[in-house]
């Protein structure tokens, strides 16, 4: 007659030290307490420590020929004048560029800057990093 029940398993969680080569009791006790009994290890890897990273933002619209970039500082908001022509105007907390917004992410994206989320609909800002 066959048993429809799983059969229950015992695991095997404990830590198994190896016994002690010597017979002497500084050994066996050394050995004891580098690995005590019910005890299970699990490595970590270590995780490299993640670099420091610098986040601008890019407002506008996709029917708009400007934008506007919040968070760069004064050498790349000096590079980006002279990249564009038409100029770039001081705003609150930020600069205009009169550039189309898909234009200005491919610039960004030469000085190693790389979009990392984006929202809205109309007017899109789009959050951009780069590792210093």
């Amino acid at each position: 007659m066959s048993d429809s029940q799983p059969t229950a398993k015992e695991s095997n969680l404990n830590c198994e030290c190896p016994a002690a080569t010597s017979t002497t009791s500084v050994n066996a006790a050394a050995a004891a307490a580098a690995c005590p009994a019910n005890v299970v290890t699990i490595p970590v890897p270590i995780l490299q420590s993640e670099g420091t990273f610098v986040y601008i933002t890019v407002k506008g619209s996709l029917h708009d020929y400007t934008c506007t970039i919040f968070g760069l500082n004064q050498a790349e908001v000096q590079a980006l004048s002279k990249r564009f022509d038409s100029g770039v105007k001081q705003c609150v907390n930020g600069i205009m560029v009169a550039v189309p917004p898909m234009v200005m992410l491919n610039t960004l994206a030469q000085l190693s800057y790389k979009v990392i989320c984006s929202c809205g609909e109309a007017e899109i800002c789009w959050t951009m990093q780069r590792e210093v």
